[in-house]
């Protein structure tokens, strides 16, 4: 019996769930099932470091990354856009609670929406650039919609929802 990758197995949960509420896009989809897929691995979440090579998991550090990178590299500063609004979805989908518990959940949704906005503003590849602004303008359905999956599709016992936020530190 042959396993499925875990992009695959990503893409039929995110397929079904997005299909649920009404999120159609394939490639919406396909772009959401590979962060969840990457970001499985933390050298992935935590990809952007700092000059002394510790990572970046503050949204601040990120802009501050981005803002010193914009103009002297626009397409690395285009790629730390990109992981903003990655981090920020996979955050306020995956880890709704904990944000809302600190007070940082519309954060993490305007800023994961702006870098998406930023994100199709600078995309020269119109199929995209769409995938881009369709993030932009439906971040907050779909960061819900990943929260919903997390919470119905796969739901996990208490012991296991404290060992996900064990990942992130307090």
């Amino acid at each position: 019996m042959r396993l499925p990758s875990l992009y695959q197995f990503f893409r039929h949960q995110v397929n079904h769930g997005f299909h649920r509420h009404g999120i159609a896009e394939p490639a919406t989809v396909d772009y959401v099932s590979d962060i969840l897929a990457r970001f499985a691995q933390l050298r992935h979440l935590y990809a952007l470091q700092d000059a002394k090579g510790r990572p970046l998991e503050y949204i601040v550090d990120m802009l501050e990354t981005w803002q010193q990178n914009e103009t002297t590299s626009p397409s690395h500063g285009r790629s730390i856009l990109r992981h903003l609004g990655e981090y920020a979805l996979f955050m306020s989908g995956i880890f709704r609670e904990r944000l809302m518990a600190r007070g940082e959940l519309n954060y993490y949704l305007a800023h994961g929406s702006s870098a998406y906005w930023r994100c199709a503003d600078r995309e020269l590849n119109p199929r995209q650039r769409q995938v881009y602004w369709h993030l932009h303008q439906d971040f907050g359905r779909i960061s819900s919609t990943l929260d919903y999956m997390r919470r119905e599709q796969f739901p996990l016992p208490p012991s296991a929802d404290n060992m996900l936020t064990a990942f992130w530190r307090v």
